[in-house]
């Protein structure tokens, strides 16, 4: 059934990995904090909050104002792949454990857990009056959820192939959906009826996203091409550019219809110009291929999520990045007796882990257990932390090294089943340098 499906994902896969060798470069901003791509990205509308998933299988809450991580939710099992905001100020994901989860991401605590898909589930939204969701599984289902009774309505079958997104239009009368299948599928949201069908030539579709118009859509597609189609006649209105040589993976249209953004393996943001139909400007600074795109502040800002781990605020009329995070949970060095390259080495390596643990006694409550402490302490014992059942079943004493092996191998190798996102430190000497800046800071 997916053999398609994963062939191509295999390729592209290929090409991630091609492109994450070229190695670090300097970022001007960033959200710092999860251990793998970050899948999804979610703003509010005025700006004051955000929301990121990610491959490590947590979402993050950020006071976007700020860019400092207020809450790590972590209840998923797989890999997160989409974060909605609902007009509430709930959050709602979705993941490859095929599951949507509701949340109070404010209290850093779940409210519903939404099964049905068969399969992983790609892509979400959120009608606008916040009544309903609509899913895109890997299962070739499009699934609509009543958000208020928490429980599942339509099953919207057709597509022949995995569905990639998902979008209400303006009015939330209708749904768009994208497909592998190289179709985009329009519905009537009351009965789940199927209203057209769209062909998309041969490359599968990524991405899609409405005009404020609730006529016009923009679509992203393997082959790197981005479309502008009138959803009314079924025609394809233009194609506004490329990707080249790329997969294109997520499109964003800004409030205003001015303005569309798209991304993918070639690391770059584009902005296109709707009403001029043609490119209006490159947003470069990921490290690695884009995976999600959201407009905010009336489309004045921009979030991205990569492959390179972080998210990224852009002012969208300048084309910069704006500001850079800084990990509240570590000590700041000047506290400690001695600073060595070495260990201020170490407080860089520290940011990313800083997001889940706190090393001071008594610190602020993370998603992980304090490391105050560490050295010498078996695993699964702070008191009060509810670890599961893989760390509290294992003989593991936490030294130097096996917290180095920790992050050599992966939290998922070493302790199979842990919650512990899935994060690893593959360059030996940033995991030595960790190892001295927590020798120093935990004690």
């Amino acid at each position: 059934m997916f053999s398609g499906r994963v062939s191509r994902w295999a390729a592209c896969l290929t090409a991630l990995a091609a492109l994450l060798a070229a190695g670090p470069q300097a970022a001007n901003g960033e959200l710092l904090g999860h251990g793998g791509f970050v899948k999804g990205v979610a703003a509010t509308p005025d700006g004051r909050y955000a929301l990121t998933g990610s491959f490590d299988y947590t979402l993050i809450f950020w006071d976007l104002a700020d860019q400092r991580a207020l809450e790590v939710l972590d209840r998923h099992r797989a890999s997160v792949n989409a974060v909605a905001f609902l007009p509430d100020g709930r959050g709602l994901s979705a993941s490859d454990d095929g599951t949507l989860r509701v949340w109070a991401p404010d209290a850093g605590t779940q409210l519903a857990v939404l099964e049905g898909h068969q399969g992983k589930v790609q892509g979400i939204a959120v009608s606008p009056d916040g009544r309903r969701a609509a899913s895109a599984g890997w299962d070739r289902t499009v699934r609509l959820w009543d958000l208020q009774a928490l429980e599942p309505l339509e099953v919207l079958g057709g597509h022949r192939d995995t569905v990639n997104a998902v979008a209400f239009a303006p009015d939330g009368t209708r749904l768009l959906s994208a497909g592998f299948d190289n179709t985009l599928r329009v519905w009537r949201v009351g009965d789940g009826t199927q209203l057209r069908e769209l062909g998309g030539g041969a490359a599968g579709f990524t991405a899609a996203d409405w005009l404020p118009d609730g006529r016009h859509a923009v679509t992203t597609q393997v082959d790197g091409s981005v479309r502008l189609w009138d959803l009314e006649t079924g025609a394809e209105v233009a194609t506004l550019g490329e990707h080249p040589e790329a997969s294109a993976f997520t499109v964003a249209v800004s409030p205003d219809g001015r303005l569309a953004a798209s991304a993918g393996t070639d690391r770059v943001i584009r902005l296109w110009d709707l009403q001029a139909r043609h490119a209006a400007g490159v947003l470069d600074g990921h490290l690695g291929p884009v995976w999600s795109l959201a407009f905010f502040e009336g489309g004045a800002k921009l979030l991205s999520g990569g492959a390179d781990e972080v998210a990224r605020v852009w002012d969208v009329a300048s084309g910069r990045e704006v500001g850079i995070s800084v990990a509240s949970g570590a000590r700041a060095l000047p506290e400690l007796a001695a600073v060595t390259p070495q260990i201020q080495r170490g407080a860089e390596v520290f940011r990313k882990c800083s997001i889940c643990h706190s090393v001071q006694p008594g610190g602020p409550r993370r998603a992980g257990p304090t490391l105050h402490g560490v050295f010498g302490r078996p695993a699964g014992a702070v008191e009060g932390y509810n670890y599961s059942d893989a760390l509290t079943g294992t003989d593991i004493v936490w030294t130097s090294e096996t917290i180095s092996q920790l992050f050599d191998e992966g939290p998922d190798v070493m302790t199979p089943g842990t919650k512990m996102p899935i994060q690893r430190i593959p360059d030996a000497a940033d995991r030595a340098a960790l190892m001295e800046y927590l020798e120093a800071v935990t004690r």
